[in-house]
């Protein structure tokens, strides 16, 4: 698929925010202050008024004690300890149980977690009262203000999802902007130069090769014709002669956008606009999820300070604040600038939902109601990629690759059971289905999860998003399935929570495990193959999360177990400490004697390392395994010298992550002033203009290895976006 208008975003994934939690390893009570009065809220999303975060959630703007509670992150930071990343994985794990809270208004029931908003026509379950309910929660994030475009319903009219309100635009998910830039080398009307990557090899020289985004065969997700013409109403018939254009690789640029204009128009003349995107290729934004590109289902939502500092600074796509900003020649006034726009209250958060078809006891199997008996979902084994160098590989590894699946029972007892689960990847060019004998089964509570009336679709969703639920749901388990239907479910699989409490930023980022990975399997010293072993990620491990069991006991009061039972969690403050408290060390991550560019800066001083921490949902369809957030962000987001308002609190700037003179993706170079990644972005550029596809003069000075005048390797960014891959829009 090819992708027009990148402009240099590529492997930003959303860098504005905040969120937190004040943390104790304390086993004493803590007390709850009073909630306080409801003030009237602006309304963003179908869902209903915009809710914040429970005073309980324990994020700093809202603790009883802020000063302590953003000392506490920050000190962890800044007076480095063992005992430091169990300090910020207690408060990434309160802001996850937070964040997973009901929405007010939804009818939920916690005794049987059940929901009745909108309607319950096409649900099964029974609530409390014995009524007619879907299972699963509306959690409060679903009425924050996203980076489709959120929707803001007129006085006294009735809440109803249209595609008036859409976005419309939409730029790429992270798998396709991977695969443009592996295959091209560039992006397409990107205004830099990225050197040409051949076949990939088992453990790539980073001081030869970029190693930022995944090399190698990367899927090819093409849309199924059902998901347009079925939103569209549309006969397939008129769709798919072009798609066949639309993806036939001897085909023209020009004739290929022209098969894309052509289904725009179909589906506008027949009264629905905003479905088709031609200059994206594919399916537009809606107004509840954004087009990852995959069978995953991504909604970027931010707090209402982040939705405002974007739309009242024109930060959203298509703009050229931050370019204009820079292209002044004054990075230090253009950092200070940004930094203006922020505070701590930013909140920006990246969610995988995955579509899972309902069997209804009530129906017959394979039949409308049961299209699908057990739904498929890929688990991340960390014993099964021990053979994964985690600081030199660089192979595409996402869930395609993983080789089996899981099944999810959304029925129990009551349907009959299968002997296989499968994951059909269905018109997925690169991958093939993925089918599991005997597969381990989880009954669907055992996922923070939502099940889909027939009433939520028509009312909360948008026919864009219910196109990408569509196609995400094909992928999944092909034309058979007919797409997303009522009575389906959407489980959470994984989720970036990134926060700005702390100048340098919080994140944290959490997925659904099976939980039969250990450290018997992987040992916690294993640190170069076996990243997220499930008794030492998880939230109930106390030796390793920083939470106790009172705290536990208090979270599960608020919300029930799920939010850890069955989750993760990764932390990433730029702590030099690996999770068993460890000091981080090269030699960690090597066989035998590491490489000077593993050890070493350009000066000959010693690197310090950050850990391994990335989530395997959403990393690897674009990074390698061996990558750090904290690391890769603050790359993306410092400059020259540090800003007057904190270390990085700029949050965005030109920089690099990766080049010859920088080439390790877990070192610690230092501040900004002091980074050979930030000193030197695209090795000396001697181009005033930095827009322009000639602006480097590379020269080998500082053990910068050059290629003509490009600085060898390149990557593939002059330009850091912190808004979630461009998706925000200007609001209407």
């Amino acid at each position: 698929m090819k992708i027009k208008n990148l402009l240099s975003r590529i492997s930003i994934v959303t860098l504005a925010v905040t969120l937190s939690s004040s943390c104790s390893n304390s086993d004493k009570a803590v007390e709850t202050p009073p909630e306080p009065a409801p003030k009237e809220q602006t309304t963003f999303s179908h869902f209903g008024p915009y809710q914040p975060l429970p005073t309980w959630s324990d994020w700093c703007p809202i603790n009883s004690d802020k000063a302590k509670c953003t000392s506490t992150l920050r000190n962890a930071v800044q007076e480095q300890s063992a005992k430091s990343r169990k300090t910020v994985r207690a408060h990434g794990w309160q802001l996850w149980a937070g964040i997973t809270s009901p929405l007010d208004n939804s009818g939920y029931d916690k005794k049987t977690n059940t929901s009745t908003m909108f309607g319950t026509q096409g649900c099964w379950a029974k609530n409390i009262s014995k009524q007619s309910a879907c299972s699963g929660v509306f959690p409060l994030w679903l009425s924050w203000p996203n980076t489709g475009l959120p929707y803001s319903p007129k006085t006294n009219t009735t809440l109803e999802a249209t595609n008036v309100d859409n976005a419309g635009p939409a730029v790429a998910g992270l798998i396709q902007i991977n695969r443009n830039f592996s295959e091209s080398g560039t992006p397409q009307s990107a205004s830099n130069t990225i050197l040409t990557t051949t076949a990939t090899i088992q453990d790539p020289d980073p001081t030869k090769v970029q190693t930022v985004n995944t090399l190698g065969p990367i899927p090819t997700y093409k849309v199924p014709a059902l998901a347009i013409a079925k939103q569209c109403k549309l006969p397939k018939s008129d769709v798919q002669p072009q798609l066949a254009v639309a993806y036939d690789p001897k085909t023209s640029d020009k004739d290929q956008l022209k098969a894309w204009t052509k289904l725009d128009t179909l589906c506008t003349q027949n009264g629905y606009p905003n479905i088709v995107c031609p200059s994206a290729s594919g399916i537009c934004d809606g107004t509840a999820f954004v087009n990852q590109g995959d069978v995953m289902i991504a909604t970027e939502s931010l707090t209402t300070q982040a939705w405002d500092a974007v739309q009242n600074n024109a930060l959203y796509a298509g703009t050229s604040t931050l370019a204009d900003l820079y292209a002044k020649g004054d990075e230090q006034v253009a950092a200070n600038k940004v930094a203006s726009w922020f505070n701590n209250e930013f909140i920006s958060t990246k969610h995988m939902f995955w579509p899972v078809k309902g069997c209804n006891p009530n129906a017959k199997q394979n039949e409308l109601g049961c299209r699908v008996r057990y739904g498929a979902l890929p688990p991340w084994v960390p014993k099964n990629f021990k053979d994964k160098n985690y600081a030199t590989n660089a192979d595409y590894l996402g869930y395609e690759k993983w080789g089996e699946v899981v099944a999810i029972d959304t029925c129990g007892k009551d349907c009959k059971k299968t002997s296989s689960a499968t994951l059909e990847l269905a018109h997925v060019e690169g991958a093939s289905a993925i089918t599991t004998q005997s597969p381990s089964v989880y009954k669907v509570k055992d996922f923070m999860h939502l099940q889909v009336s027939e009433e939520t679709l028509n009312n909360a969703f948008t026919a864009t998003d219910r196109a990408l639920l569509d196609q995400a749901t094909i992928w999944a388990y092909g034309d058979d399935s007919n797409g997303f239907e009522a009575g389906d479910f959407l489980v959470v699989v994984a989720m970036h929570v990134n926060t700005k409490e702390i100048d340098s930023w919080a994140f944290q980022s959490v997925w659904w495990s099976p939980m039969n990975d250990s450290s018997n399997d992987c040992p916690v010293k294993k640190y170069n193959q076996c990243f997220g072993q499930a008794d030492i990620y998880k939230a109930t491990e106390f030796k390793y999360s920083g939470l106790n069991r009172k705290l536990v006991r208090k979270l599960d009061k608020k919300v029930g177990a799920t939010w850890r039972n069955n989750y993760l969690l990764t932390d990433s403050y730029g702590i030099n400490y690996e999770i068993d408290g460890a000091p981080v060390m090269a030699s960690n991550y090597f066989t035998g004697t590491p490489p000077k560019w593993a050890t070493q800066r350009p000066d000959g001083d010693t690197i310090t390392m950050l850990p391994v921490s990335m989530n395997p949902y959403i990393e690897p369809v674009i990074h390698p395994l061996g990558t750090n957030c904290q690391n890769c962000h603050r790359r993306a987001g410092a400059v020259n010298a540090a800003p007057n308002q904190g270390e990085y609190a700029a949050g965005v700037g030109r920089a690099n992550y990766q080049n010859a003179q920088c080439p390790s993706l877990l070192a610690d170079y230092g501040l900004p002033d002091n980074d050979p990644c930030m000193l030197k972005p695209w090795a000396w550029n001697q181009n005033t203009k930095w827009d322009e596809k000639a602006n480097n003069n590379c020269q080998e000075k500082d053990g910068t290895l050059c290629s003509g005048k490009q600085a060898f390797p390149i990557v593939n960014t002059d330009q850091a976006w912190f808004v979630a891959d461009e998706h925000v829009q200007k609001a209407k």
